[in-house]
């Protein structure tokens, strides 16, 4: 006889079990896309196992998974390493970006209220201070927070998972423009228009800001790549010669 369910049993609450491959993956994702790692940043199963504590079985889990979004490839030997940048991939991430992350901050426009919009301004606020210290880490982090707290309010799970994606493949560039204090500073003249049209309600406004700053940062990145594109070929040249 088939076993029926228990229907007297209480209410009971949900129980979710985070596994140790889970907590070890969403800290390698969230270090990726706030640019704690370099481009071409190696990452070995012992040296990651090593520096989470963990036995190399979840971490290998871990990092599998993180290959299979594109944020790692692979290194030499086994290690695994956080891919290089071309001008050409750069030019359609910030296409893509512009096009994804400014429509959804339109929408979150209409969506966030005023406590919303208070958490953000202290966001911008910490952003700001962190910038004036010279704290690139934890700008890049606190960057990361505030276009995540603008993005919940204006996408879909679905939406927000695919704009992480292309954070994991942005962020570990953010490293190279990030200790650049103009830089910064020309980030945060974005990040203002940005707060400043979200509370106005203007999602064009919002809208625009977002360009502004995912434009700013590929500029800042695409001379940087020339620069050591034309510093390659000029080594080449050298040897050759």
């Amino acid at each position: 006889m088939a076993t029926r369910a228990n229907a007297d049993l209480p209410e009971l609450e949900l129980v979710v079990r985070e596994t140790m491959a889970g907590r070890v993956y969403a800290q390698l994702r969230e270090a990726i896309m706030t640019g704690r790692f370099a481009p071409g940043q190696l990452l070995s199963l012992r040296s990651v196992a090593d520096a989470v504590g963990s036995s190399t079985m979840p971490v290998r889990a871990a990092l599998t998974r993180l290959q299979a979004e594109g944020a790692l490839i692979d290194g030499p030997g086994r290690a695994l390493i956080v891919p290089p940048m071309t001008l050409e991939l750069l030019e359609e991430l910030r296409d893509v970006r512009i096009a994804l992350e400014g429509a959804v901050a339109k929408r979150a426009a209409a969506r966030m209220t005023r406590e919303h919009l208070g958490a953000l301004q202290e966001l911008f606020d910490v952003m700001n201070a962190h910038v004036e210290a010279g704290g690139v880490p934890a700008y890049l982090r606190s960057n990361f927070q505030f276009h995540i707290a603008i993005y919940t309010h204006g996408a879909s799970d679905i939406t927000l998972s695919t704009i992480q994606n292309l954070w994991m493949r942005i962020g570990p560039f953010l490293n190279l423009v990030a200790p650049d204090i103009p830089h910064m500073r020309r980030s945060m003249a974005a990040h203002r228009h940005i707060v400043e049209a979200l509370w106005r309600g203007d999602g064009e406004g919002a809208r625009a800001g977002i360009e502004e700053d995912i434009g700013d940062a590929a500029a800042d990145l695409q001379e940087r790549l020339q620069s050591a594109k034309q510093d390659a070929e000029d080594r080449s040249g050298q040897a050759r010669a």
